[in-house]
């Protein structure tokens, strides 16, 4: 029988936008299968909107800012990142989820893999986690970083024993940039994205079946059509949370799932209550009520 404390994939994968994915439900097949299998949900990044409350934004839409309100659960009035210089950044009081888990529970096995090196250099992934990697993909181009993490995270969930794993993926993002979220090399990024995750998720079944295995994908903005980001529009402020995870039905939807609310919906699933003076934003995203979880 599962044990309640689960393990968990976080997969973000930069600048995807959500209608270019359904638009390659043909081929995209990995990320469809999460979709069809378990659950999934679109929302708008507040942007300051009034109806989202004083605490809700903005929410500006470049990855320094998407990436810190993922990791930590909290907005850029908490965290303090409003661009991609990071200035501002207030992680000590505001740490990222793997962090948590480890400070929560020692023995807790945490790692995390990224393409965009920014993420390890200035602290979003903090130092308490038990393995950070980075690959340069600003350097080498973002393909290339990619399938290195894509590599170094099959193996670590093939010879580790990892309990909480986050990877990051910008071949996307890079591809959105240079030609624009329209065009085939936009598309071609974003199947090879599709591989990679279809390559982790190869070694999780590979893994002890009684494991219990929570997968998450989600993204940290969007793009104009004709490429970039930054601004208010929705092509740029709509992201989406893939939940996957076993007893739960196929083809569930996802009532407005908001990037704060991947880590408290981590910490749950790790079986680490959220302590209120930590001051997360998000909620739990809903478990299975299946006996899969007794």
């Amino acid at each position: 029988m599962p044990d309640a404390h689960g393990k968990v994939l976080v997969v973000g994968m930069d600048g995807l936008r959500y209608d270019r994915l359904t638009r390659c439900s043909a081929t995209a097949r990995v990320l469809h299968g999460l979709m069809t299998g378990g659950a999934h949900g679109t929302s708008l990044l507040p942007y300051g909107r009034a109806e989202d409350g004083p605490s809700a934004g903005p929410a500006y839409t470049d990855s320094g800012p998407g990436w810190s309100s993922v990791l930590t659960g909290v907005w850029p009035d908490r965290h303090g990142v409003t661009g991609n210089d990071f200035l501002g950044a207030d992680y000590a009081r505001h740490p990222d989820f793997l962090s948590r888990a480890a400070t929560a529970r020692p023995g807790l096995r945490t790692a995390a893999v990224v393409s965009w090196p920014e993420l390890v250099d200035r602290g979003v992934l903090g130092a308490a986690i038990g393995r950070r990697v980075s690959y340069d993909g600003e350097s080498d181009g973002y393909a290339t970083a990619d399938r290195q993490v894509a590599r170094t995270a099959a193996r670590w969930l093939t010879e580790d024993d990892p309990d909480v794993l986050f990877v990051y993926f910008g071949a996307t993002d890079e591809a959105g940039h240079a030609t624009g979220p329209l065009s085939p090399a936009y598309d071609r990024a974003l199947l090879a994205q599709d591989a990679h995750l279809g390559r982790l998720l190869a070694a999780i079944d590979a893994r002890h079946a009684q494991e219990h295995w929570t997968v998450l994908v989600t993204t940290d903005h969007g793009h104009l059509d004709t490429g970039g980001h930054g601004g208010d529009t929705r092509a740029e402020q709509e992201v989406f949370v893939i939940l996957a995870e076993p007893g739960l039905p196929g083809g569930t939807r996802l009532d407005t799932p908001r990037l704060v609310d991947l880590a408290p919906t981590v910490l749950d699933r790790l079986g680490i209550p959220v302590d209120p003076a930590w001051g997360l934003q998000g909620r739990v995203l809903p478990r299975p009520t299946t006996s899969e979880w007794s």
